[in-house]
């Protein structure tokens, strides 16, 4: 944690034998506030207490089999103790929880290579969905449907790593037609549609994995994992063992989630960067794929498909940012009778002039509506002169991948991404 002002201190009673899904809830609620991105947490064991049961519980010698008094605390910021109340009411619905502000006067935390000096192990899920070689690919589509990632390790019978496979593998080896992205915006009847038009539902995943796996090992610190995913183009490391049996996994929002919790300041506009910090500015591509919001669906998709971002940054008259339209958005915001020709030309990547007739008619139905009626309006934007750590923090905070960039005056000067931030963070 490295911020000093106004905080939250969460404080949750619970019992040290209480469970959830199998698993001590102090245990529980532990792994929820790291995934979080809580910058710490604290389980304290009570001597004696009693609850709203009147049973007195006590560390005695004689009643050790008692359920002792548990007291779990938490200081963060306000904005991240008020996210994580909902989650916790759910896990813990019999728990006293209380919420009170706080004055944080002191923090910090040691850093190395530009991340916090913490081993993987202590940052890594533990619990990983896999999938078997010889496993239907319709398996691997299931299950990325169902999760927030798009790649998953394939291990062996002996628990051992032996490939990857990925939402790119699907769509080069294993025919699939459509980005898992895409297939998330739809509703389930046309996933089901997209899951039987595979070339060969039955192929397996041994056929279209990535054999050459890179991995990290759980003592490993998290700088040499963060350095791994940028150089290699990863976004998720399978953890292993000397013996190369998987015991976690390491994904790029678990290293932005442990940058968020130790590394974001207060940072004000006002405020210069100390020494050679390297600012959103240094990083930031400039040219940028936007729109008026008056824009057409035509010229929304001749940015989409020539752009590497993914996205049309949607501007008003005076170059300020008004919303955000992704691939997945036209797809959520218009009818089901025009997702053939709309996924025909988000697939071929060709201009609208080149994709066939059909698809032009689909695009037709549209053209009384523009860039407004498609985008997203809540955009998160950073400014130009943002430390790229803070910027970082920033997006693990609010789950974007990419943000736009504009200056004092507001205007859109530039887009940013997590890739180019984490590299500048650890050069």
């Amino acid at each position: 944690m490295m911020f000093t002002g106004r905080g939250k201190q969460l404080t949750i009673f619970i019992g040290e034998t209480d469970q959830y899904r199998h698993q001590a809830l102090y245990m529980a609620i532990i792994e929820m506030l790291r995934r979080e991105g809580c910058s710490g947490a604290t389980a304290t064991r009570g001597v004696a207490g009693f609850g709203a049961s009147s049973l007195i519980h006590t560390a005695a010698i004689l009643r050790l089999s008692f359920d002792q008094p548990l007291v779990i605390a938490v200081v963060d910021r306000p904005e991240r103790i008020d996210r994580i109340l909902a989650p916790l009411r759910e896990m813990a619905p019999s728990a006293l929880i209380t919420v009170q502000e706080v004055e944080v006067v002191q923090s910090g935390a040691p850093f190395k290579e530009g991340l916090p000096d913490v081993k993987v192990s202590e940052v890594m899920k533990r619990e990983v969905a896999t999938v078997h070689p010889d496993s239907p690919i319709t398996e691997v589509v299931e299950l990325l449907l169902d999760k927030d990632f798009t790649a998953v390790p394939v291990v062996d019978e002996q628990g051992k790593v032996v490939g990857m496979v990925s939402d790119s593998d699907l769509l080069t080896r294993g025919g699939m037609n459509l980005t898992i992205s895409l297939k998330r915006a739809t509703d389930l009847d046309f996933v089901r549609e997209l899951h039987n038009s595979l070339e060969d539902p039955n192929r397996k995943v041994s056929e279209v994995m990535t054999r050459e796996v890179v991995t990290i090992a759980p003592d490993a610190i998290l700088g040499r994992a963060a350095k791994l995913m940028v150089e290699k183009h990863l976004k998720r490391l399978p953890v292993v063992d000397s013996e190369g049996e998987l015991v976690g996994i390491l994904g790029r929002l678990d290293i932005l989630n442990t940058i968020a919790a130790v590394h974001l300041p207060e940072w004000h506009p006002e405020v210069h960067p100390i020494g050679k910090q390297a600012t959103v500015a240094d990083v930031m591509t400039r040219e940028v794929p936007r729109v008026h919001e008056s824009a057409t669906v035509e010229e929304i998709f001749e940015l989409l498909v020539s752009s590497s971002h993914k996205r049309v940054v949607v501007v008003d008259d005076k170059q300020h940012v008004v919303g955000i339209v992704a691939d997945s958005d036209l797809i959520s915001r218009v009818s089901r009778e025009s997702w053939p020709g709309i996924t025909e030309i988000l697939i071929s990547k060709v201009p609208i002039a080149r994709v066939s007739g059909e698809a032009r008619k689909h695009i037709q139905r549209l053209r009384a509506r523009s860039a407004k009626d498609f985008m997203t309006r809540d955009v998160i934007t950073v400014r130009d002169k943002m430390p790229v750590a803070s910027a970082l923090a920033l997006s693990a905070e609010r789950r974007v991948k990419r943000m736009p960039v504009v200056n004092a005056e507001g205007e859109l000067v530039g887009i940013v991404g997590r890739t180019e931030m984490m590299r500048a963070l650890l050069a």
